[in-house]
């Protein structure tokens, strides 16, 4: 069961290419405005920044775009790109325009720094356009940086951050410096190096395959040799999610990413509801149609729930099982009552949208899957189960599945959530190998 949030929009790292490789920078930051757009709707806007940059070599990039997001969650709506290539070592106001969507509620304007140099930034300014053709100007928290001491007051910051800028980041404001003589925001970027960008998982055509199967064109992605291990996402997700697991695991393991039916680019024909019992037939046939007699399976929030099931239907394919925030039944006994409420109130929004095909991801997480305690006693196959510390699968029922799988482990994820796999990547991944090359 996974969430969709604004800062899953952090797209953090320009790449650079030279020499037939792909790089980024180490170090990247980024920093969101946030304004309520309910009561203009449908109306153009644009965002004005003040921005002058001094790179300290050729890492330092820098961009800004904006989303648009509805009332409900999960509810995105558009994002709108500056094409422009921001100029360094001087002052310029750059302008990104776009137009409101009917159910925007609100924008975040976000601005990307990326490798060494130091950064100013002056007079953010928003503005919608009224019915008589003027600019009318929405209030910007701390947009002038002249109000306040703490150089980033108002603004949001990507929530792993904590409050606290990462290492190599320093934030001041300096009088004098900004674009009229006025107050200025300054981010100072060091310590970074051009590191290799990895393929992009997901859409990497190198790596990428399809299997028809019924009802199915099913994509996938392979990485590595070694005995087969599949990975399996989360609701609404994709390959991507294991973005950075693919590299670790395919050291040791022929890692086949899979995007489940009518998710990534595995694009489903049929209109019948999803199950999990569905996504272990596919899981079996992909493996059938690869020759591939028995995997290990790494399966992520709902693919836990697939791993699950693959252990109980077909546990002579199943060589080991890792889930992570996996859970039995979807009520307040296993899963945070929040996430369900928030779930329900965003299937309705989408159903009123008629945007069916993710009405039918939604609908599944909420009324799947149906096993029991006593159904899983009968798996047999050697099985770890992860959860995070404040995961929103909630531990006494991780425990409950544990003590019920004979011989079963379980880890609980110091410091992480549901997410650990993209909130501790080392930690998470240390564990998962660990757990397949014991004997």
């Amino acid at each position: 069961m996974r969430s969709t949030l604004p800062f899953a929009l952090f797209l953090l790292g320009l790449p650079f290419t030279g020499l037939g490789q792909a790089y980024r920078s180490s170090n990247s930051f980024s920093f969101v405005a946030e304004a309520s757009m309910g009561k203009y709707t449908s109306r153009p806007y644009r965002w004005s920044v003040s921005i002058r940059y001094e790179p300290a070599d050729t890492t330092a990039k820098l961009r800004i775009w904006a989303v648009q997001w509805g009332k409900q969650v999960g509810d995105f709506k558009k994002t709108d790109q500056f094409a422009q290539r921001i100029l360094p070592n001087e002052w310029r106001t750059y302008t990104l325009e776009g137009k409101l969507t009917p159910q925007a509620d609100i924008v975040y304007l976000y601005t990307a720094l990326d490798g060494n140099g130091r950064f100013f930034f002056d007079n953010l300014v928003l503005q919608v356009q009224t019915p008589d053709q003027t600019w009318q100007n929405v209030p910007l928290k701390n947009g002038d940086f002249e109000h306040s001491r703490t150089p980033l007051a108002g603004y949001v910051l990507d929530p792993q951050l904590k409050g606290h800028l990462p290492a190599g980041v320093e934030a001041d404001l300096v009088a004098g410096q900004g674009m009229d003589q006025s107050q200025a925001l300054r981010l100072t970027l060091s310590g970074g190096r051009l590191v290799k960008v990895p393929p992009p998982y997901g859409r990497n055509k190198a790596a990428g395959k399809y299997c028809q199967l019924r009802g199915v064109n099913l994509y996938y992605e392979t990485y590595g040799t070694g005995e087969p291990l599949l990975l399996l996402h989360g609701n609404g997700e994709s390959i991507h999610s294991f973005s950075q697991q693919i590299e670790d695991l395919a050291q040791q393991y022929r890692v086949i990413a899979v995007d489940t039916r009518a998710q990534g680019k595995s694009v489903d024909t049929l209109t019948a509801r999803l199950t999990y019992e569905l996504f272990a037939d596919d899981t079996k046939a992909l493996l059938d149609s690869l020759h591939i007699p028995k995997a290990h399976i790494l399966g992520w929030s709902d693919g836990g729930n697939t791993g699950l099931l693959m252990a109980l239907k077909y546990p002579d394919r199943v060589q080991k099982l890792v889930t992570m925030g996996a859970n039995l039944f979807p009520t307040t006994e296993a899963v945070d009552s929040k996430m369900l409420r928030q779930s329900e109130q965003a299937r309705q929004a989408l159903g009123k949208k008629g945007d069916l095909r993710n009405q039918r991801l939604l609908t599944l997480v909420l009324t799947e899957p149906h096993m029991s305690y006593a159904e899983i006693e009968a798996i047999r196959v050697p099985t770890l189960m992860l959860a995070g510390e404040k995961d929103i699968i909630k531990e006494a029922h991780s425990k409950a599945i544990a003590a019920h799988i004979p011989g079963a482990q379980l880890v609980i994820l110091k410091g992480v959530t549901h997410y650990a796999p993209q909130e501790n990547p080392t930690l998470f991944n240390q564990s998962v190998l660990s757990f397949l090359a014991a004997k």
